[in-house]
């Protein structure tokens, strides 16, 4: 392995992968929940419902990968 791969590897653990994946959740749900507790009843939020769309997936991704790094750190740790 390269020291460019080994650096890129170390700089971001699973518990800071998955908790980005949580935050990005976050920020593309949120605006659409708002809309849907404040916003007017016979609202139609076409572009929040897109933008939740497009986030939760790329964020359910990151999430699984930040879980799997996280059990691969601490079968490491416990090794070493």
């Amino acid at each position: 392995m390269s020291n460019i791969e080994e650096t890129a590897l170390r700089r971001f653990s699973g518990a800071r992968i998955l908790v980005g994946s949580v935050v990005l959740a976050l920020a593309g749900y949120m605006p659409l929940q708002l809309y849907i507790w404040f916003g007017p009843e016979d609202g139609n939020p076409i572009g929040l419902g897109l933008l939740a769309f497009a986030t939760l997936p790329f964020a359910a991704a990151g999430a699984a990968v930040g879980a799997i790094k996280m059990l691969v750190e601490r079968f490491q740790r416990g090794r070493g």
